[in-house]
């Protein structure tokens, strides 16, 4: 049956007439203690850690040992990036192998047999919209347009808040233009303040996951049953890769049945628009350098769009929406309540999203350090929610070893290395000169510790360097104009000048969002989502 044979999406009356289990028990999430949460030892480590340099002078015995632990701590921190920089590396090496591969001929073969061998699997692709600009959207749903068979073998679901501005109008824009692109378009609408809910992406994309696989379910024409489903979750301003659905696939049937739901699937992602601040641009280049160096080979947590089956996403409970970060809370959510072990596998693929925009430079400045704030006080919540579950994990020692990762690179690598490293050998040194007690030093005097500190600076410049090369001039972006020619090195030069002030401002924002999570509980978890309005995708793919 022909895309344009099968029936229109339904009314939005329709839709909202459907009963749907959000899966929220409001009683029990008021109950939750509000001020006397987990994140608070998440803040208490950190805060210890950026303290060393100051009460360490001033404590007989130990501040002999003052100089080699501030030196061991900043060289275990180098150790980390050194770690993240090596499994970077393999990652750009394995992109660049496949995007050459693709090019041949037995290649092309091979993905069109693994694609007709297993044509019973359908795709789902959900994502949310707020105030977020349609030509946004469009781009979005345009690289969908550009799957293989996405007019038989894909369907989108598009969440909107009941609160958002013109929904009516937009729902008619969607469904006119792309209604025959895909296998099915639905169009949700959240309803506002349902109990145990905050607003935003989680509470909406949970709602319109369950509505829309009811919707899929109840289609006669659609016959559910006869299909596997493997779906996507992504922003409302990602960009793929034309054979992201159909790698996606491969990898997917290249598992047994128990791995395929066992299994997240992230790209490598990029963050890019036609013109960028430069402590944007930074901070784009350092998360697409993270995702290949610590989120995938460390397994704490997919980020921004990312795959699995419908199986684990129904397992999982699909989205918790009493919480803000639903791509950060994904992997512990699914393992906690499946009580297996979720593995993140790479795609070795690169996918665009959209960084923050803002009118003018402060308006940049404004709206950067509220998506930073965001992250952060998300993650804390995530720890949270992990300690509170704990109990529930398939065995202490991978509870354990998760809890590790993820503060250190959240509570560690992205807050405290930073400040740490660059404060704490001035703050030594001033004290010891001119306020600490006359100590011995144990095996680090004051002049070796000067010059292992100035090397340590050195080194952390060139992972800092080796992360420039590899984001800005080693992964196959197509269409990437922005840091080509003698102009685009100069600027990425300059940039790579400019990270470790970009990461130290960064860092401040961490510690300044904990201690506001800290004070403020539960009435800071809200999802006050980056603007958009300004944002203009380089589409590149």
């Amino acid at each position: 049956m022909s895309a344009n044979m099968l029936p229109s999406s339904p009314s939005s009356s329709s839709l909202d007439s459907l009963p749907v289990d959000t899966g929220t028990n409001p009683a029990k999430l008021e109950a939750a203690n509000r001020y006397v949460r987990w994140n608070l030892l998440f803040l208490l480590v950190i805060f210890i850690f950026v303290l060393f340099p100051i009460w360490m002078p001033f404590i007989p015995y130990v501040n002999q040992a003052t100089n080699f632990v501030i030196i061991l701590i900043i060289g275990l921190f180098q150790l980390i990036w050194l770690i993240a920089t090596i499994c970077a590396i393999r990652r750009t090496l394995a992109i660049n192998s496949r995007n050459k591969l693709k090019t041949t001929k037995v290649q092309d073969v091979e993905s069109a047999n693994a694609t007709n061998t297993h044509s019973t699997i359908r795709h789902i692709v959900a994502m949310t919209l707020y105030k977020e600009p349609m030509s946004v959207l469009q781009t979005t749903l345009d690289s969908l347009v550009q799957q293989k068979d996405a007019s038989s073998r894909l369907s989108v679901i598009i969440g909107m808040e009941s609160r958002t501005p013109d929904k009516e109008s937009k729902r008619k824009e969607i469904i006119t233009k792309y209604e025959n692109k895909f296998l099915r378009l639905t169009v949700t609408f959240h309803p506002s303040n349902i109990p145990g809910e905050i607003p935003g992406k989680c509470s909406n994309m949970n709602y319109a996951c369950r509505q829309g696989l009811q919707i899929l379910r109840k289609d006669i024409d659609y016959h559910y049953s006869k299909h596997e489903h493997i779906f996507t979750n992504c922003d409302c301003d990602a960009v793929f890769d034309p054979e992201y659905m159909s790698e996606l696939e491969a990898e997917y049937s290249k598992l047994p049945e128990a791995d395929r739901h066992s299994s997240i699937w992230q790209s490598i992602i990029i963050y890019k628009r036609d013109s960028m601040p430069f402590f944007v641009d930074i901070t784009g280049v350092l998360r697409t350098f993270f995702f290949m160096g610590v989120l995938i080979p460390w397994n704490i947590n997919p980020m921004s769009h990312y795959s699995l089956s419908v199986k684990l996403l129904e397992e999982g409970a699909f989205t918790h929406p009493a919480y803000q970060m639903e791509d950060i809370i994904a992997l512990i959510r699914y393992t906690i309540l499946t009580r297996r072990e979720i593995r993140i596998r790479p795609l070795n693929l690169i996918s665009i999203n959209g960084p923050t925009s803002g009118a003018d430079y402060l308006d940049e400045i404004r709206e950067w350090a509220l998506q930073v704030r965001r992250w952060t006080i998300g993650a804390g919540e995530v720890f949270h929610y992990f300690i509170v579950k704990t109990y529930r994990m398939p065995s202490l020692y991978l509870s354990l070893t998760w809890a590790s990762r993820f503060f250190v690179y959240y509570g560690l690598v992205l807050c405290a290395s930073a400040i740490f490293s660059v404060v704490s050998p001035v703050v030594v040194q001033l004290v010891n000169i001119s306020l600490a007690p006359v100590h011995e030093r144990l095996l680090v005097s004051d002049s070796l510790f000067s010059t292992v500190c100035f090397v340590f600076l050195g080194t952390q410049y060139a992972f800092l360097l080796v992360v420039t090369v590899l984001v800005r001039w080693c992964l196959p972006v197509p269409g990437e104009n922005r840091n080509r020619g003698m102009r685009g090195v100069l600027r990425g030069l300059w940039h790579w000048v400019l990270m470790l002030p970009t990461i130290l401002a960064y860092s401040f924002v961490e510690l300044y969002s904990f201690f506001e999570l800290a004070f403020r509980g539960k009435d800071v978890c809200k999802h006050n989502a980056a603007s958009k309005n300004n944002l203009v995708l380089t589409k590149g793919l």
